[in-house]
């Protein structure tokens, strides 16, 4: 991917991630949705057919753009 740039001493963040960066407005209710309800990270992946990876950075997505707020125990759900 971006090998040419990568020097012994440089890390690519989630260069080999399988992340899901596009989402569609149902799926973004439901997270809202199961977020409020407290569910883990995990469970949310589940529900929405998508991986912990993807859904942590639909959670920092939502958070930036101020649609959920922070939760006590955060990623980890009720």
């Amino acid at each position: 991917m971006v090998n040419a740039l990568k020097h012994e001493d440089t890390h690519i963040l989630l260069e080999s991630a399988d992340v899901q960066w596009y989402w569609d407005g149902n799926q973004i209710i439901r997270f809202r949705e199961l977020w409020r309800e407290g569910a883990s990270v995990e469970e949310i992946a589940e529900e929405l057919g998508s991986n912990s990876i993807s859904i942590a950075l639909l959670v920092m997505d939502q958070a930036e753009e101020s649609n959920i707020r922070p939760r006590r125990l955060g990623l980890f759900g009720k």
